[in-house]
């Protein structure tokens, strides 16, 4: 590994969040892992990793992430499968399939499981980025709106409250 990846991976027990976004990769390869959290991690992401489908589903559920990249080949599981259970555990969750086994059919079904993308191995850095920053700019803005439309209606009831508190 280099220097320069060395110097901008994250302490694991850093609890500032990134400003770029979070993402768990699930990926049986160790090499595969460390390309991606090393790639994604110089881009300002916070990245933590799964060797397998149930540790994925585990860290799903200790804290949420704005993206997986979900390898399809696992060992435990196959990543379709897997695809349909993180929705399950969390349906807003954008995914984007990383596999060896790029045919047309698996990325149709990906697609149709509720996959954001579908990457095949080996990988262009660029594209890859580019696929990254889009799903999470989905996410983060889908969580804004979300915040945002909470936020108006607390302060509608509050409005609503106080007028009926204070009548004139």
């Amino acid at each position: 590994m280099s220097e320069a990846a060395v110097i901008a991976r994250h302490n694991p027990g850093e609890t500032s969040l990134p400003a770029a976004g979070s993402v768990l990769i699930i990926d049986d390869e160790a090499a595969i892992r460390e390309s991606l959290e090393t790639l994604l991690e110089l881009e300002g992401y916070g990245v933590e990793s799964a060797a397998s489908g149930e540790e994925g589903l585990a860290r799903i559920g200790e804290r949420s992430f704005d993206l997986v990249l979900l390898d399809l080949a696992l060992p435990d599981r196959n990543g379709l499968d897997l695809l349909a259970d993180i929705h399950g555990q969390d349906p807003g969750l954008s995914i984007i399939m990383v596999t060896a086994y790029g045919t047309v059919e698996n990325a149709v079904k990906a697609m149709q499981a509720g996959a954001a993308n579908f990457v095949q191995k080996p990988w262009d850095n660029e594209k890859l980025l580019a696929d990254v920053r889009a799903a999470v700019a989905r996410i983060v803005r889908k969580k804004r709106t979300s915040s945002s439309r909470g936020r108006s209606s607390n302060a509608t009831t509050s409005r609503t409250s106080w007028v009926r508190a204070n009548p004139c």
